[in-house]
Parts: C-alpha cells; sequence; structure tokens
C-alpha cells in the first residue's frame, strides 16, 4: 500500500499539482529549504514515505500537510497522502 501512495505522490508531482504553505512571505532574503510546521501530529508522522525527514514538512491553510519538493519562495510541493490515499489534514 505504501508503495501505490508513493507512486501517487510522484504522478501528482508530475502533473503539477501544487499547494501553498500559510505564513510564508515574500521577501528580498534567500530561501533557506523548508521549515517543519510547529506541532506535527501524528497522522502527518505515520504518513512520511519511509526515510523521508520530517523536516521536508508543510502545511497550507486548511491545516493539510504537504511534502516540499522544491526550494522556492513560498515553499511548494505535493499533498501528504495516508495509506486510504486521502490527504493527511489538522482536523
Amino acid at each position: 500500500m505504501r508503495n501505490i501512495v508513493l507512486c501517487l505522490v510522484a504522478v501528482t508531482a508530475v502533473g503539477g499539482c501544487v499547494m501553498d504553505p500559510v505564513g510564508i512571505s515574500a521577501t528580498d532574503e534567500p530561501v533557506q529549504g523548508p521549515q517543519m510546521p510547529r506541532d506535527v501530529s501524528a497522522a502527518a508522522l505515520a504518513a512520511l514515505p519511509r526515510g523521508m525527514s520530517p523536516q521536508f514538512l508543510i502545511k497550507d491553510g486548511a491545516d493539510c500537510y504537504g511534502l516540499a519538493l522544491e526550494a522556492s519562495d513560498p515553499v511548494r510541493g505535493v499533498p501528504l497522502l495516508n495509506d486510504a490515499g486521502q490527504q493527511v489534514c489538522d482536523a
């Protein structure tokens, strides 16, 4: 099941589906990489692909998690999916 989720993440990334995290402002400062959101839920940590650091987690305005794939400003990435293929969100 984890392989299916990883494949879905890869397909989503190729398809150009991205999400913008909240709280990152456009400045003239150099991008230093993604910053892990505070108070990361256990569900988000459990849904991380094997071997991926929690530092790649980003969160959007709807409290849904994603994986940062670009060192851009704002940071962009793909939705973090659980084993059921649902995006992981804090409720």
